[in-house]
């Protein structure tokens, strides 16, 4: 158990290698205005019954809603949130760096809700791992991120420059969830709808309404079935293939 030294902690990450654990929470009223603070923990000897120990941190100027790191990169993460996303680098001074994906018009008043990377160029296994933890680039295609927002938009963004290659609509209704792998996307909405739809947004291939907003999905590694949560406390397992 750790304690963490911020208030409505909001959402945690492990780096590919579960060495390390992000976390997102809200600093003290008293501190800053209650600005969002990452911190990251060394969880990497618990299992021997030694401490985490904190290995970064840093105050966000801001706001983040969701944070996840690489798959393929211990020391990278991407964040989303009110009007930005942004691409933070743990450095060896045990603080952490951030830079502003461009989005020109499309930053203002959006509110960036979740984000998951393109599987097909990022999930390869341990070879793509350089010795140092962090990631080597790979020739095999372009490498992205998919965020989307509560207008119902879904942005794609080239994981390697950090830049907006495209924008999608998807529907009007808020998106609380995305998952992505090398054939589709699942999006989870405020209408209570779950959607999967081909990786160039054109229409979607299949739908189920559900009870509750949909505010958390997720794709098992065969690609055949889709877990789906919500906001009314409800779980369930879509079959795909059927």
């Amino acid at each position: 158990m750790l304690t963490m030294p911020v208030t409505n902690l909001q959402c945690v990450s492990f780096s590919p290698d579960g060495r390390y654990l992000a976390c997102v929470g809200k600093e003290g009223a008293a501190k800053r205005y209650g600005k969002e603070m990452i911190i990251v923990w060394d969880i990497s000897r618990i299992h021997k019954g030694e401490k985490a120990e904190i290995l970064a941190k840093q105050v966000s100027e801001f706001n983040i809603i969701s944070l996840k790191f690489s798959p393929i990169d211990n020391y990278k993460l991407i964040s989303c949130g009110k009007q930005n996303i942004r691409f933070w680098r743990i450095k060896e001074t045990r603080n952490i760096r951030g830079s502003a994906v461009v989005l020109n018009q499309f930053a203002r008043d959006t509110v960036f809700t979740c984000l998951d990377f393109e599987l097909s160029a990022m999930r390869s296994g341990p070879e793509s791992m350089a010795h140092d933890g962090h990631a080597s680039k790979k020739k095999d295609g372009l490498r992205r991120v998919y965020v989307a927002s509560k207008t119902g938009m879904v942005y794609q963004i080239n994981y390697d420059e950090e830049t907006l290659e495209a924008t999608y609509r998807t529907n009007d209704s808020a998106i609380y969830s995305i998952a992505i792998n090398q054939a589709f996307c699942v999006t989870g909405s405020e209408d209570q709808y779950l959607r999967i739809w081909a990786l160039d947004f054109n229409e979607f291939l299949m739908e189920a309404k559900h009870e509750g907003t949909v505010c958390a999905v997720d794709i098992s590694a065969d690609g055949l079935r889709v877990a789906c949560g919500t906001l009314n406390g409800s779980l369930g397992v879509l079959n795909k293939s059927n």
